[in-house]
């Protein structure tokens, strides 16, 4: 028996008793009314505490409930990367959506414009008990996904899928390129994704890189069997605004092999940036050729015009790759950019350049013309 109905028999019994011992006949009219009133006290009383040990059991049900959900955010927030947690996973990416105008200058070939949505990417990137990794994805215009980076890394070693340390241009982020596009000389001689393993030590003002892949641009097995690349390259800050780096890659694709370096070099200052670079290849069976792009950027405020050339031989064709190409970058803030560029070729493209997503076409006439509008937003 409870409390609540053991006080409210203790004091209905001795309130009947004093009734039964005291009052006379002509007073049960009187004492009925003061017991029922009692009675009706000792009810509202008993109501008071019953209400009262329900709201005391609602509370400690409530703080239970508030500690299972707070438990339960704890390990969320653990496993999405709180500080106390050795794993963490970050979630980001960019989309990239374009309209473009490209006329080869043909006869009888009419001009082509349209949108098109180039990348979707999404990545994945943490640590895992002091190992970093990276995983990304890519959704092209026609709707494919295909994997970009899936490695790992810990102590200068990085494992996986991953671009080899060569031509900067390549190495640098798509979402931080100049122009719309990366230049046809980084699509033909660049060294795209490769599997293998890769070693980066720091030394003062130089970072050295050396990797042992399966050769370049044979991500998500595009390689041939028993292919491989040994790639090496040096970044050296010469001063506060001025870099240089160099690379060197022996490709050995089985059935032939080639030897391929590059120089390249930014210098930063006022608002100026100025890049440069130089690549070459010495291939025994396809020849020996080269390209150079160079570019200058002035930054202010949101805007951000350039002007970037590129020149570049291949062994066997007449007339050079000899492109320039005119624009402007404005940032609406961090995450949102706005890109508007023209290109112009002043001799024809011949079949055997890679042209990739630029939007420029093969032709045998000078004069073709490419002018690119782009948004980009990162998230």
């Amino acid at each position: 028996m409870n409390i609540s109905k053991i006080l409210k028999f203790g004091i209905a019994g001795i309130v009947a008793g004093f009734a039964t011992t005291v009052v006379t006949a002509d007073e049960n009219a009187e004492l009925q009314a003061r017991l029922d009133a009692a009675e009706a006290k000792i009810a509202s009383l008993v109501n008071a505490m019953e209400e009262t040990d329900m709201d005391k059991t609602r509370t400690a049900e409530m703080q239970e409930l508030v500690r299972d959900v707070l438990r339960d955010a704890d390990s969320r927030s653990s496993f999405l990367g709180d500080s106390k947690s050795p794993v963490s996973v970050n979630v980001h990416g960019f989309v990239q959506t374009r309209w473009s105008i490209n006329d080869t200058k043909t006869v009888g070939v009419d001009e082509t414009h349209g949108f098109s949505v180039p990348r979707t990417r999404l990545i994945v990137s943490g640590d895992i008990y002091n190992w970093d990794y990276m995983v990304s994805g890519q959704w092209d215009d026609g709707g494919a996904f295909n994997l970009k980076d899936a490695y790992m890394g810990v102590g200068g070693f990085r494992f996986g899928q991953f671009k080899a340390p060569f031509m900067s241009e390549v190495l640098g982020a798509q979402t931080d390129t100049l122009a719309a596009e990366r230049s046809v000389i980084s699509n033909q001689f660049g060294q795209g994704r490769s599997q293998g393993m890769q070693y980066t030590a720091y030394l003062g003002r130089a970072a050295l890189s050396g990797a042992y892949t399966d050769g370049f641009n044979t991500d998500n097995g595009a390689g041939v069997q028993n292919g491989y690349a040994l790639t090496g390259r040096v970044d050296f800050a010469v001063a506060q605004y001025w870099d240089v780096g160099a690379a060197v890659s022996h490709n050995n694709l089985d059935t032939w092999d080639y030897n391929t370096w590059t120089v390249d070099t930014t210098f930063g200052a006022g608002g100026f940036d100025i890049t440069g670079s130089y690549v070459a290849t010495m291939d025994d069976t396809n020849g020996d050729d080269w390209g150079t792009v160079w570019s200058v950027a002035y930054t202010s405020g949101k805007w951000q015009p350039f002007v970037r050339y590129e020149l570049g031989h291949l062994e066997g064709v007449t007339d050079d790759l000899s492109i320039a190409t005119f624009g402007v970058n404005y940032s609406f803030n961090d995450h949102v950019k706005w890109t508007t560029d023209y290109g112009y070729s002043f001799n024809d493209i011949d079949g055997g350049w890679n042209l990739g997503n630029s939007g420029w076409n093969t032709t045998a006439s000078d004069g073709e013309y490419l002018l690119r509008t782009q948004i980009q937003v990162t998230f």
